[in-house]
């Protein structure tokens, strides 16, 4: 839910804290990961999110666990043009945020203005900017650079002033430079969250107007008004966020009268000790608690007398990760590709440009050790980077699994035979604490130095903002990363995947035509059916020209206290888990029985 690069923490089992025991109408959740910001345009990851898409409402929603079908929210009805390029939303009458100011038309526009307008580059603001302005999806400062002409800001501004606009009060109109299958369901992630217009601007926010824009163009958003303040619609208003845990608490001018939340109070507690969450758990005072790893379900969890785990094998989340094999590696002081040659001392920067190299490095990795031993045989593998449960996704596609003779083939093809005659010397890095990721880099390690004597790969352990900052330096050879959907449409990982522009790809050097036009079709059509085809060849392209390696999907898993459930849970379940919701569930659904 990067989101929006997943970070995977391993926590120590240490620590103790006092709680009060929750009441009927309370609700207390126990996680780990602190929020990034609780502005719309701003947060891009999934604690944030979480919080963000109970205090804000969008148009439209997903229904339930699914994520094909939706339900109005602020909207109660849409149209799309013939053409595909103008989506007219009728918005609901009658909607009060918080401070009691009436909705209309005008927040619309002013909240995705602004996204548009701001768009920080650590924000989700770049995949509407693709589709109502252009530009690169960036904001106008990091496009133009430090010296733009009136006229190119004149015209940026126009871009913007025209994408959104009010046809009344109560109908918003959404202009797009092309045809975006995507577009709708983008509307749902919480950066198009509707902001309280009047209310932002009288606390020094943008001022909605054209005179101001381009000094709130790329500005950290983390710095405003609307960073520690709620501005929203949403069954739930904040009451506190100390930069840590958040107090929200039912909002009595709910437009949904019909459905007023059972729960007053909710409280997300940051609590980094797993052993201190699961011993409030056990004491009656937590609702909900983070469990790490599915070993410590059967051995602490199960079998509590106030607890629950609730799973499903459907729960495998709107989430895809891989190994990635750098063909651009940077080589100045990099001791990542040792003497930066092909002399058995290091690699060169191209080293994964010769397909047979990744070809080799995939056949020596062992899925089914992932899924036995690390997930308990609760994985599945994935055929491709893309979350099973999302259109274009093809079970029939092969996968690369353990195989040494395979491994041994391609590496004696690599390097015209020179690779396996010379060898090589590489580090494969993850963040520190990442057990997920640092078994991948050993299994990788000891297979292939298995197959030859003169290969060598170091495994290293990175502080987070170390790897990541080498990662985006373009240092790491290899490396495992994973990608949490922003919105439910398989451009949004197939893009970031595979295309030579898209977030993953350009950053590890990967450019295939072929790909590409597969990929820009499937951007251009709205037919479902001719979008999964195309998908689909995508998938048998990316597994004969393996630009990454996916990794097995571990199925998911909630841990609650057995009086917990939520409306819409499904037959058979206490509650429900929608994969694009980052918190699985809304606040204004819990029962308490």
């Amino acid at each position: 839910m990067k989101k929006h690069l997943l970070k995977i923490l391993a926590l120590g089992l240490v620590g103790s804290m006092a709680f009060a025991a929750t009441g009927p109408d309370t609700y207390v959740q126990m996680t780990f990961g602190e929020v990034d910001s609780l502005d719309p345009a701003q947060a891009y990851d999934t604690a944030s999110g979480a919080i963000l898409e109970n205090i804000y409402e969008t148009l439209y929603t997903y229904k339930g666990e699914s994520i094909t079908e939706y339900e109005p929210v602020l909207a109660t009805d849409y149209s799309i043009s013939d053409d595909g390029k103008t989506y007219t939303f009728k918005l609901r009458r009658d909607v009060l945020f918080h401070s009691g100011n009436r909705m209309t038309c005008r927040d619309v526009e002013y909240s995705i203005e602004r996204l548009l307008v701001t768009n920080p580059g650590d924000s989700a603001g770049w995949f509407y900017a693709e589709s109502l302005i252009g530009y690169d999806g960036v904001n106008a400062k990091d496009y133009f650079g430090d010296n733009p002409s009136q006229a190119d800001l004149d015209k940026y501004w126009e871009a913007i002033d025209n994408s959104v606009q009010c046809v009344d009060d109560y109908t918003v109109q959404f202009h797009l430079i092309k045809k975006d299958p995507s577009f709708f369901v983008k509307l749902m992630y919480t950066a198009s969250s509707i902001l309280d217009s009047k209310y932002a601007i009288e606390n020094g926010e943008w001022s909605g107007t054209k005179k101001d824009w381009y000094d709130w163009a790329g500005k950290d958003l983390r710095e405003g008004f609307l960073h520690t303040h709620d501005a929203g619609t949403g069954a739930y208003k904040l009451v506190k966020w100390d930069g840590k845990d958040v107090i929200a608490e039912r909002f009595i001018g709910y437009w949904d009268y019909a459905n007023k939340p059972q729960m007053k109070t909710v409280i997300i507690k940051v609590v980094d000790e797993q052993a201190t969450r699961i011993q409030a758990l056990k004491a009656g005072d937590a609702d909900r608690i983070t469990v790490n790893n599915r070993a410590t379900l059967d051995t602490q969890i199960r079998g509590m007398a106030n607890a629950k785990v609730i799973e499903s094998d459907k729960w495998l989340g709107a989430a895809a990760s891989a190994v990635f094999f750098n063909q651009k590696i940077a080589a100045q002081d990099n001791p990542m590709i040792g003497s930066g040659q092909l002399d058995g001392n290091g690699i060169p920067a191209d080293f994964f440009k010769d397909v047979n190299v990744r070809k080799a490095f995939a056949y020596s990795f062992d899925q089914d050790a992932i899924i036995n031993d690390l997930y308990l045989g609760k994985a599945v593998p994935l055929t491709m980077a893309l979350p099973p449960s999302f259109l274009g996704y093809d079970p029939n596609i092969p996968i690369y699994n353990l195989d040494m003779d395979k491994a041994e083939e391609y590496f004696k093809k690599a390097y015209d035979g020179k690779l396996w005659d010379t060898g090589f010397t590489m580090t494969i890095a993850y963040n520190s604490g990442n057990t997920t990721r640092q078994t991948v880099a050993e299994i990788l390690k000891a297979n292939i130095e298995a197959l030859n004597p003169k290969f060598k790969i170091n495994v290293k352990a990175m502080p987070w903002p170390q790897f990541l900052a080498a990662y985006k330096n373009g240092q790491l050879p290899a490396l495992v990363l994973g990608w949490g959907a922003d919105y439910a449409d398989p451009d949004n990982f197939i893009y970031v995947f595979y295309h030579s522009n898209g977030y993953f790809a350009k950053k590890v050097g990967y450019a295939n035509p072929e790909m590409d036009k597969l990929i820009e079709e499937a951007r251009s059509i709205t037919d479902p059916a001719k979008r999964a085809e195309l998908y689909s060849k995508v998938g048998y392209l990316a597994y004969e020209d393996v630009p990454v390696l996916p990794l097995p999907r571990p199925t998911g898993w909630m841990v609650l206290a057995k009086n917990v459930y939520t409306k819409g849970a499904p037959a058979g379940m206490d509650v429900y888990n929608n994969p694009m919701r980052s918190g699985s569930f809304l606040w204004k659904d819990i029962i308490k029985k």
